[in-house]
């Protein structure tokens, strides 16, 4: 059959195929079309055969997902199915400071909650009470197929300091979570880490690490290797880096079924891991909450492609406010989407086969082994934990996330690219003031924890305070383009400084174009503008800079004079005439807002 359907058709070397990428190029270098992953390895347009001979099996329990509920509230656990959804997260209250939860005191509260579910699967998010509702959570796994338990005084530890527990308990905790047919009691939260920044390496070569720590705590408290690895499971996050985020799930699978091979030959293949899949707050946004949704959708759609068994997808208004049924109902149709309308749950390995995600598979495998050696060298995840090398790890890689978010190397629609000026979240306040808190706080602990704070925070916190500038009926500063000269150049400076500076929520006042510089600042003052923003080329700027600075001291004395662009024979020049600041690529946008709200907000 396959030689009747390609017979006819000329066999296209890999030569011809780069040749005529190149000819597309018209002249550009190779290097335009290809791209740098975070963890440093570069990645070709195309991937043939010849790229991998030999594709990897990735082991999983079953096709398909569940559609996965987080319910906090008991009105929340109505009709469920009907609503789509075949699993529920449990929600103990007590998890997350200020944000509700259910009331899960004793075995007889469990039951009650988790019959109200009907015989949905569950995981009960219990943590460090986990063990102490060791034989309620076993009993239901005869119920609800699945329930998994989430002890994790690891993930305790990176949380909250503390371990959540005494150290010389956990082996014997662990040992009596295990052994029930259905329920896995010890879960990995993987997730903490991309909340906190982490890139998909670092969760993948931590993941494993922390997971090979278990299994041998479980070993040292007398449990077999087949318990114990059935009495694990990872609760991993997923970014919006798509293609990187299926490869992640799939290259764990592939590691992780290595790491229980070494263990007992044949393990890995016969006990698959088993991954509960949830959408980073690291990458979801407060301003322009609706691009969440096509965050979330794709984000499931990672997971789900690369292989996750449960998937929660987070309201697109999570960030700002209680979640409502409409973010919730989003969250849930949009997986719903991808199982009636795409049918991804009909295969274990929806990505199997293409090459491009099988080299991007093997490459991400490749570097996340070899981190994992290196942890394992130095004394495993466990130790490395206690010196807080971990966290530090994750707080410079975040930290380089942030500074490509402020310079615009890393782009986050509706923050630091195409930001809806007019849109108003004062309620935001709250939340922000609670961050900024967390942040400095130093808490004397055992272990650092982790800060998971969302990677448009600067953002956020500088642009709120328009907001509740606005709220509080003052004026809302103006933003004046003053576009004149060259129309190619004007026009795209224009699009650039509106884009720049409606980060800060100003109103923004674009304009076609103007005869003379006189005329433009005469139309600002009209408007009562406190920024004017000189918009042309960087030749014509000689020539206009002189009286564009004499102009604003004589109408418009106390407003703001900017530059688009960054004219380097120019700029002394420009400083000299009394030009504020420049509006160009290489300024860091988050510096700028803090300088503008402080003159014309106020902190």
């Amino acid at each position: 059959m396959n030689e009747f359907l390609f017979s006819d058709f000329p066999e296209v070397s890999t030569e011809d195929w780069k040749n005529q990428i190149l000819k597309d190029l018209k002249g550009s270098p190779w290097d335009k079309v290809t791209w740098e992953t975070e963890e440093g390895f570069k990645i070709e347009p195309f991937y043939r055969k010849e790229d991998l001979p030999e594709l990897p099996r990735v082991y999983k329990r079953k096709p398909g997902w569940h559609v996965t509920e987080t319910v906090t509230a008991e009105s929340e656990l109505t009709d469920l199915t009907k609503k789509g959804a075949d699993a529920v997260v449990l929600v103990a209250s007590g998890q997350t400071p200020l944000k509700p939860g259910l009331k899960i005191g004793s075995s007889a509260d469990l039951e009650r909650l988790a019959a109200l579910t009907g015989n949905l699967p569950l995981v009960v998010s219990l943590e460090e009470k986990t063990p102490s509702f060791s034989d309620s959570l076993k009993k239901l796994s005869s119920s609800h197929n699945i329930v998994l338990g989430d002890f994790d005084p690891y993930g305790s530890a990176l949380k909250n300091g503390e371990l959540g527990t005494e150290e010389n308990t956990i082996n014997k905790s662990f040992a009596s979570l295990s052994g029930t047919k259905g329920f896995a009691g010890v879960g990995i939260h993987s997730y903490f880490l991309r909340d906190a920044g982490a890139s998909i390496g670092q969760e993948l070569a931590y993941s494993l690490s922390w997971g090979v720590d278990y299994l041998n705590r479980h070993l040292d408290a007398g449990v077999s290797i087949e318990d114990a690895s059935s009495n694990l499971w990872f609760w991993m996050g997923i970014g919006s880096d798509y293609f990187t985020e299926i490869a992640k799930f799939r290259a764990f699978r592939i590691l992780w079924t290595e790491i229980l091979n070494a263990y007992q030959v044949g393990l890995g293949e016969s006990l698959p891991a088993l991954i509960v899949a949830r959408t980073s707050h690291f990458q979801f946004t407060a301003y322009d909450p609706h691009v969440n949704m096509l965050r979330g959708t794709t984000s499931a759609m990672s997971a789900v492609m690369g292989g996750a068994d449960f998937v929660t997808v987070l309201p697109f208004d999570s960030e700002y406010s209680a979640q409502q049924e409409l973010g919730k109902r989003i969250a849930r149709n949009s997986q719903l989407l991808l199982r009636y309308e795409s049918f991804l749950d009909k295969v274990e390995d929806p990505a199997a086969g293409s090459y491009y995600l099988e080299v991007l598979t093997k490459k991400l495998a490749e570097t996340a082994w070899a981190q994992f050696q290196t942890l394992e060298k130095e004394g495993g995840f466990g130790e490395a934990l206690k010196k807080g090398t971990i966290q530090k790890e994750i707080s410079v890689r975040a930290e380089k996330k942030r500074n490509a978010l402020a310079n615009k190397k890393e782009i986050l629609l509706g923050t630091n690219q195409y930001p809806l000026a007019s849109e108003r979240h004062p309620e935001l306040k709250t939340s922000l003031e609670r961050t900024n808190e967390q942040i400095a706080t130093k808490k004397q602990s055992t272990y650092l924890p982790l800060l998971p704070v969302r990677l448009s925070f600067e953002f956020d916190k500088w642009r709120n305070l328009t907001d509740h500038h606005v709220a509080a009926g003052k004026k809302l500063p103006k933003v004046f383009l003053l576009t004149i000269g060259d129309l190619t150049m004007r026009k795209a400076r224009a699009g650039f400084s509106s884009n720049f500076l409606g980060c800060l929520g100003y109103e923004i006042i674009d304009n076609l174009g103007f005869a003379s510089v006189k005329e433009g600042v005469a139309k600002a003052k009209e408007q009562g503008c406190e920024i004017v923003v000189l918009c042309s080329s960087d030749e014509e700027y000689a020539t206009y800079l002189p009286e564009f600075a004499s102009e604003m001291k004589s109408q418009l004395t106390n407003s703001w004079k900017l530059l688009a662009g960054y004219p380097k024979d120019l700029i002394n020049q420009a400083e000299s005439l009394g030009i504020d600041d420049f509006i160009h690529m290489k300024r860091n946008i988050v510096e700028f807002m803090e300088k503008a709200q402080t003159k014309w907000i106020g902190k």
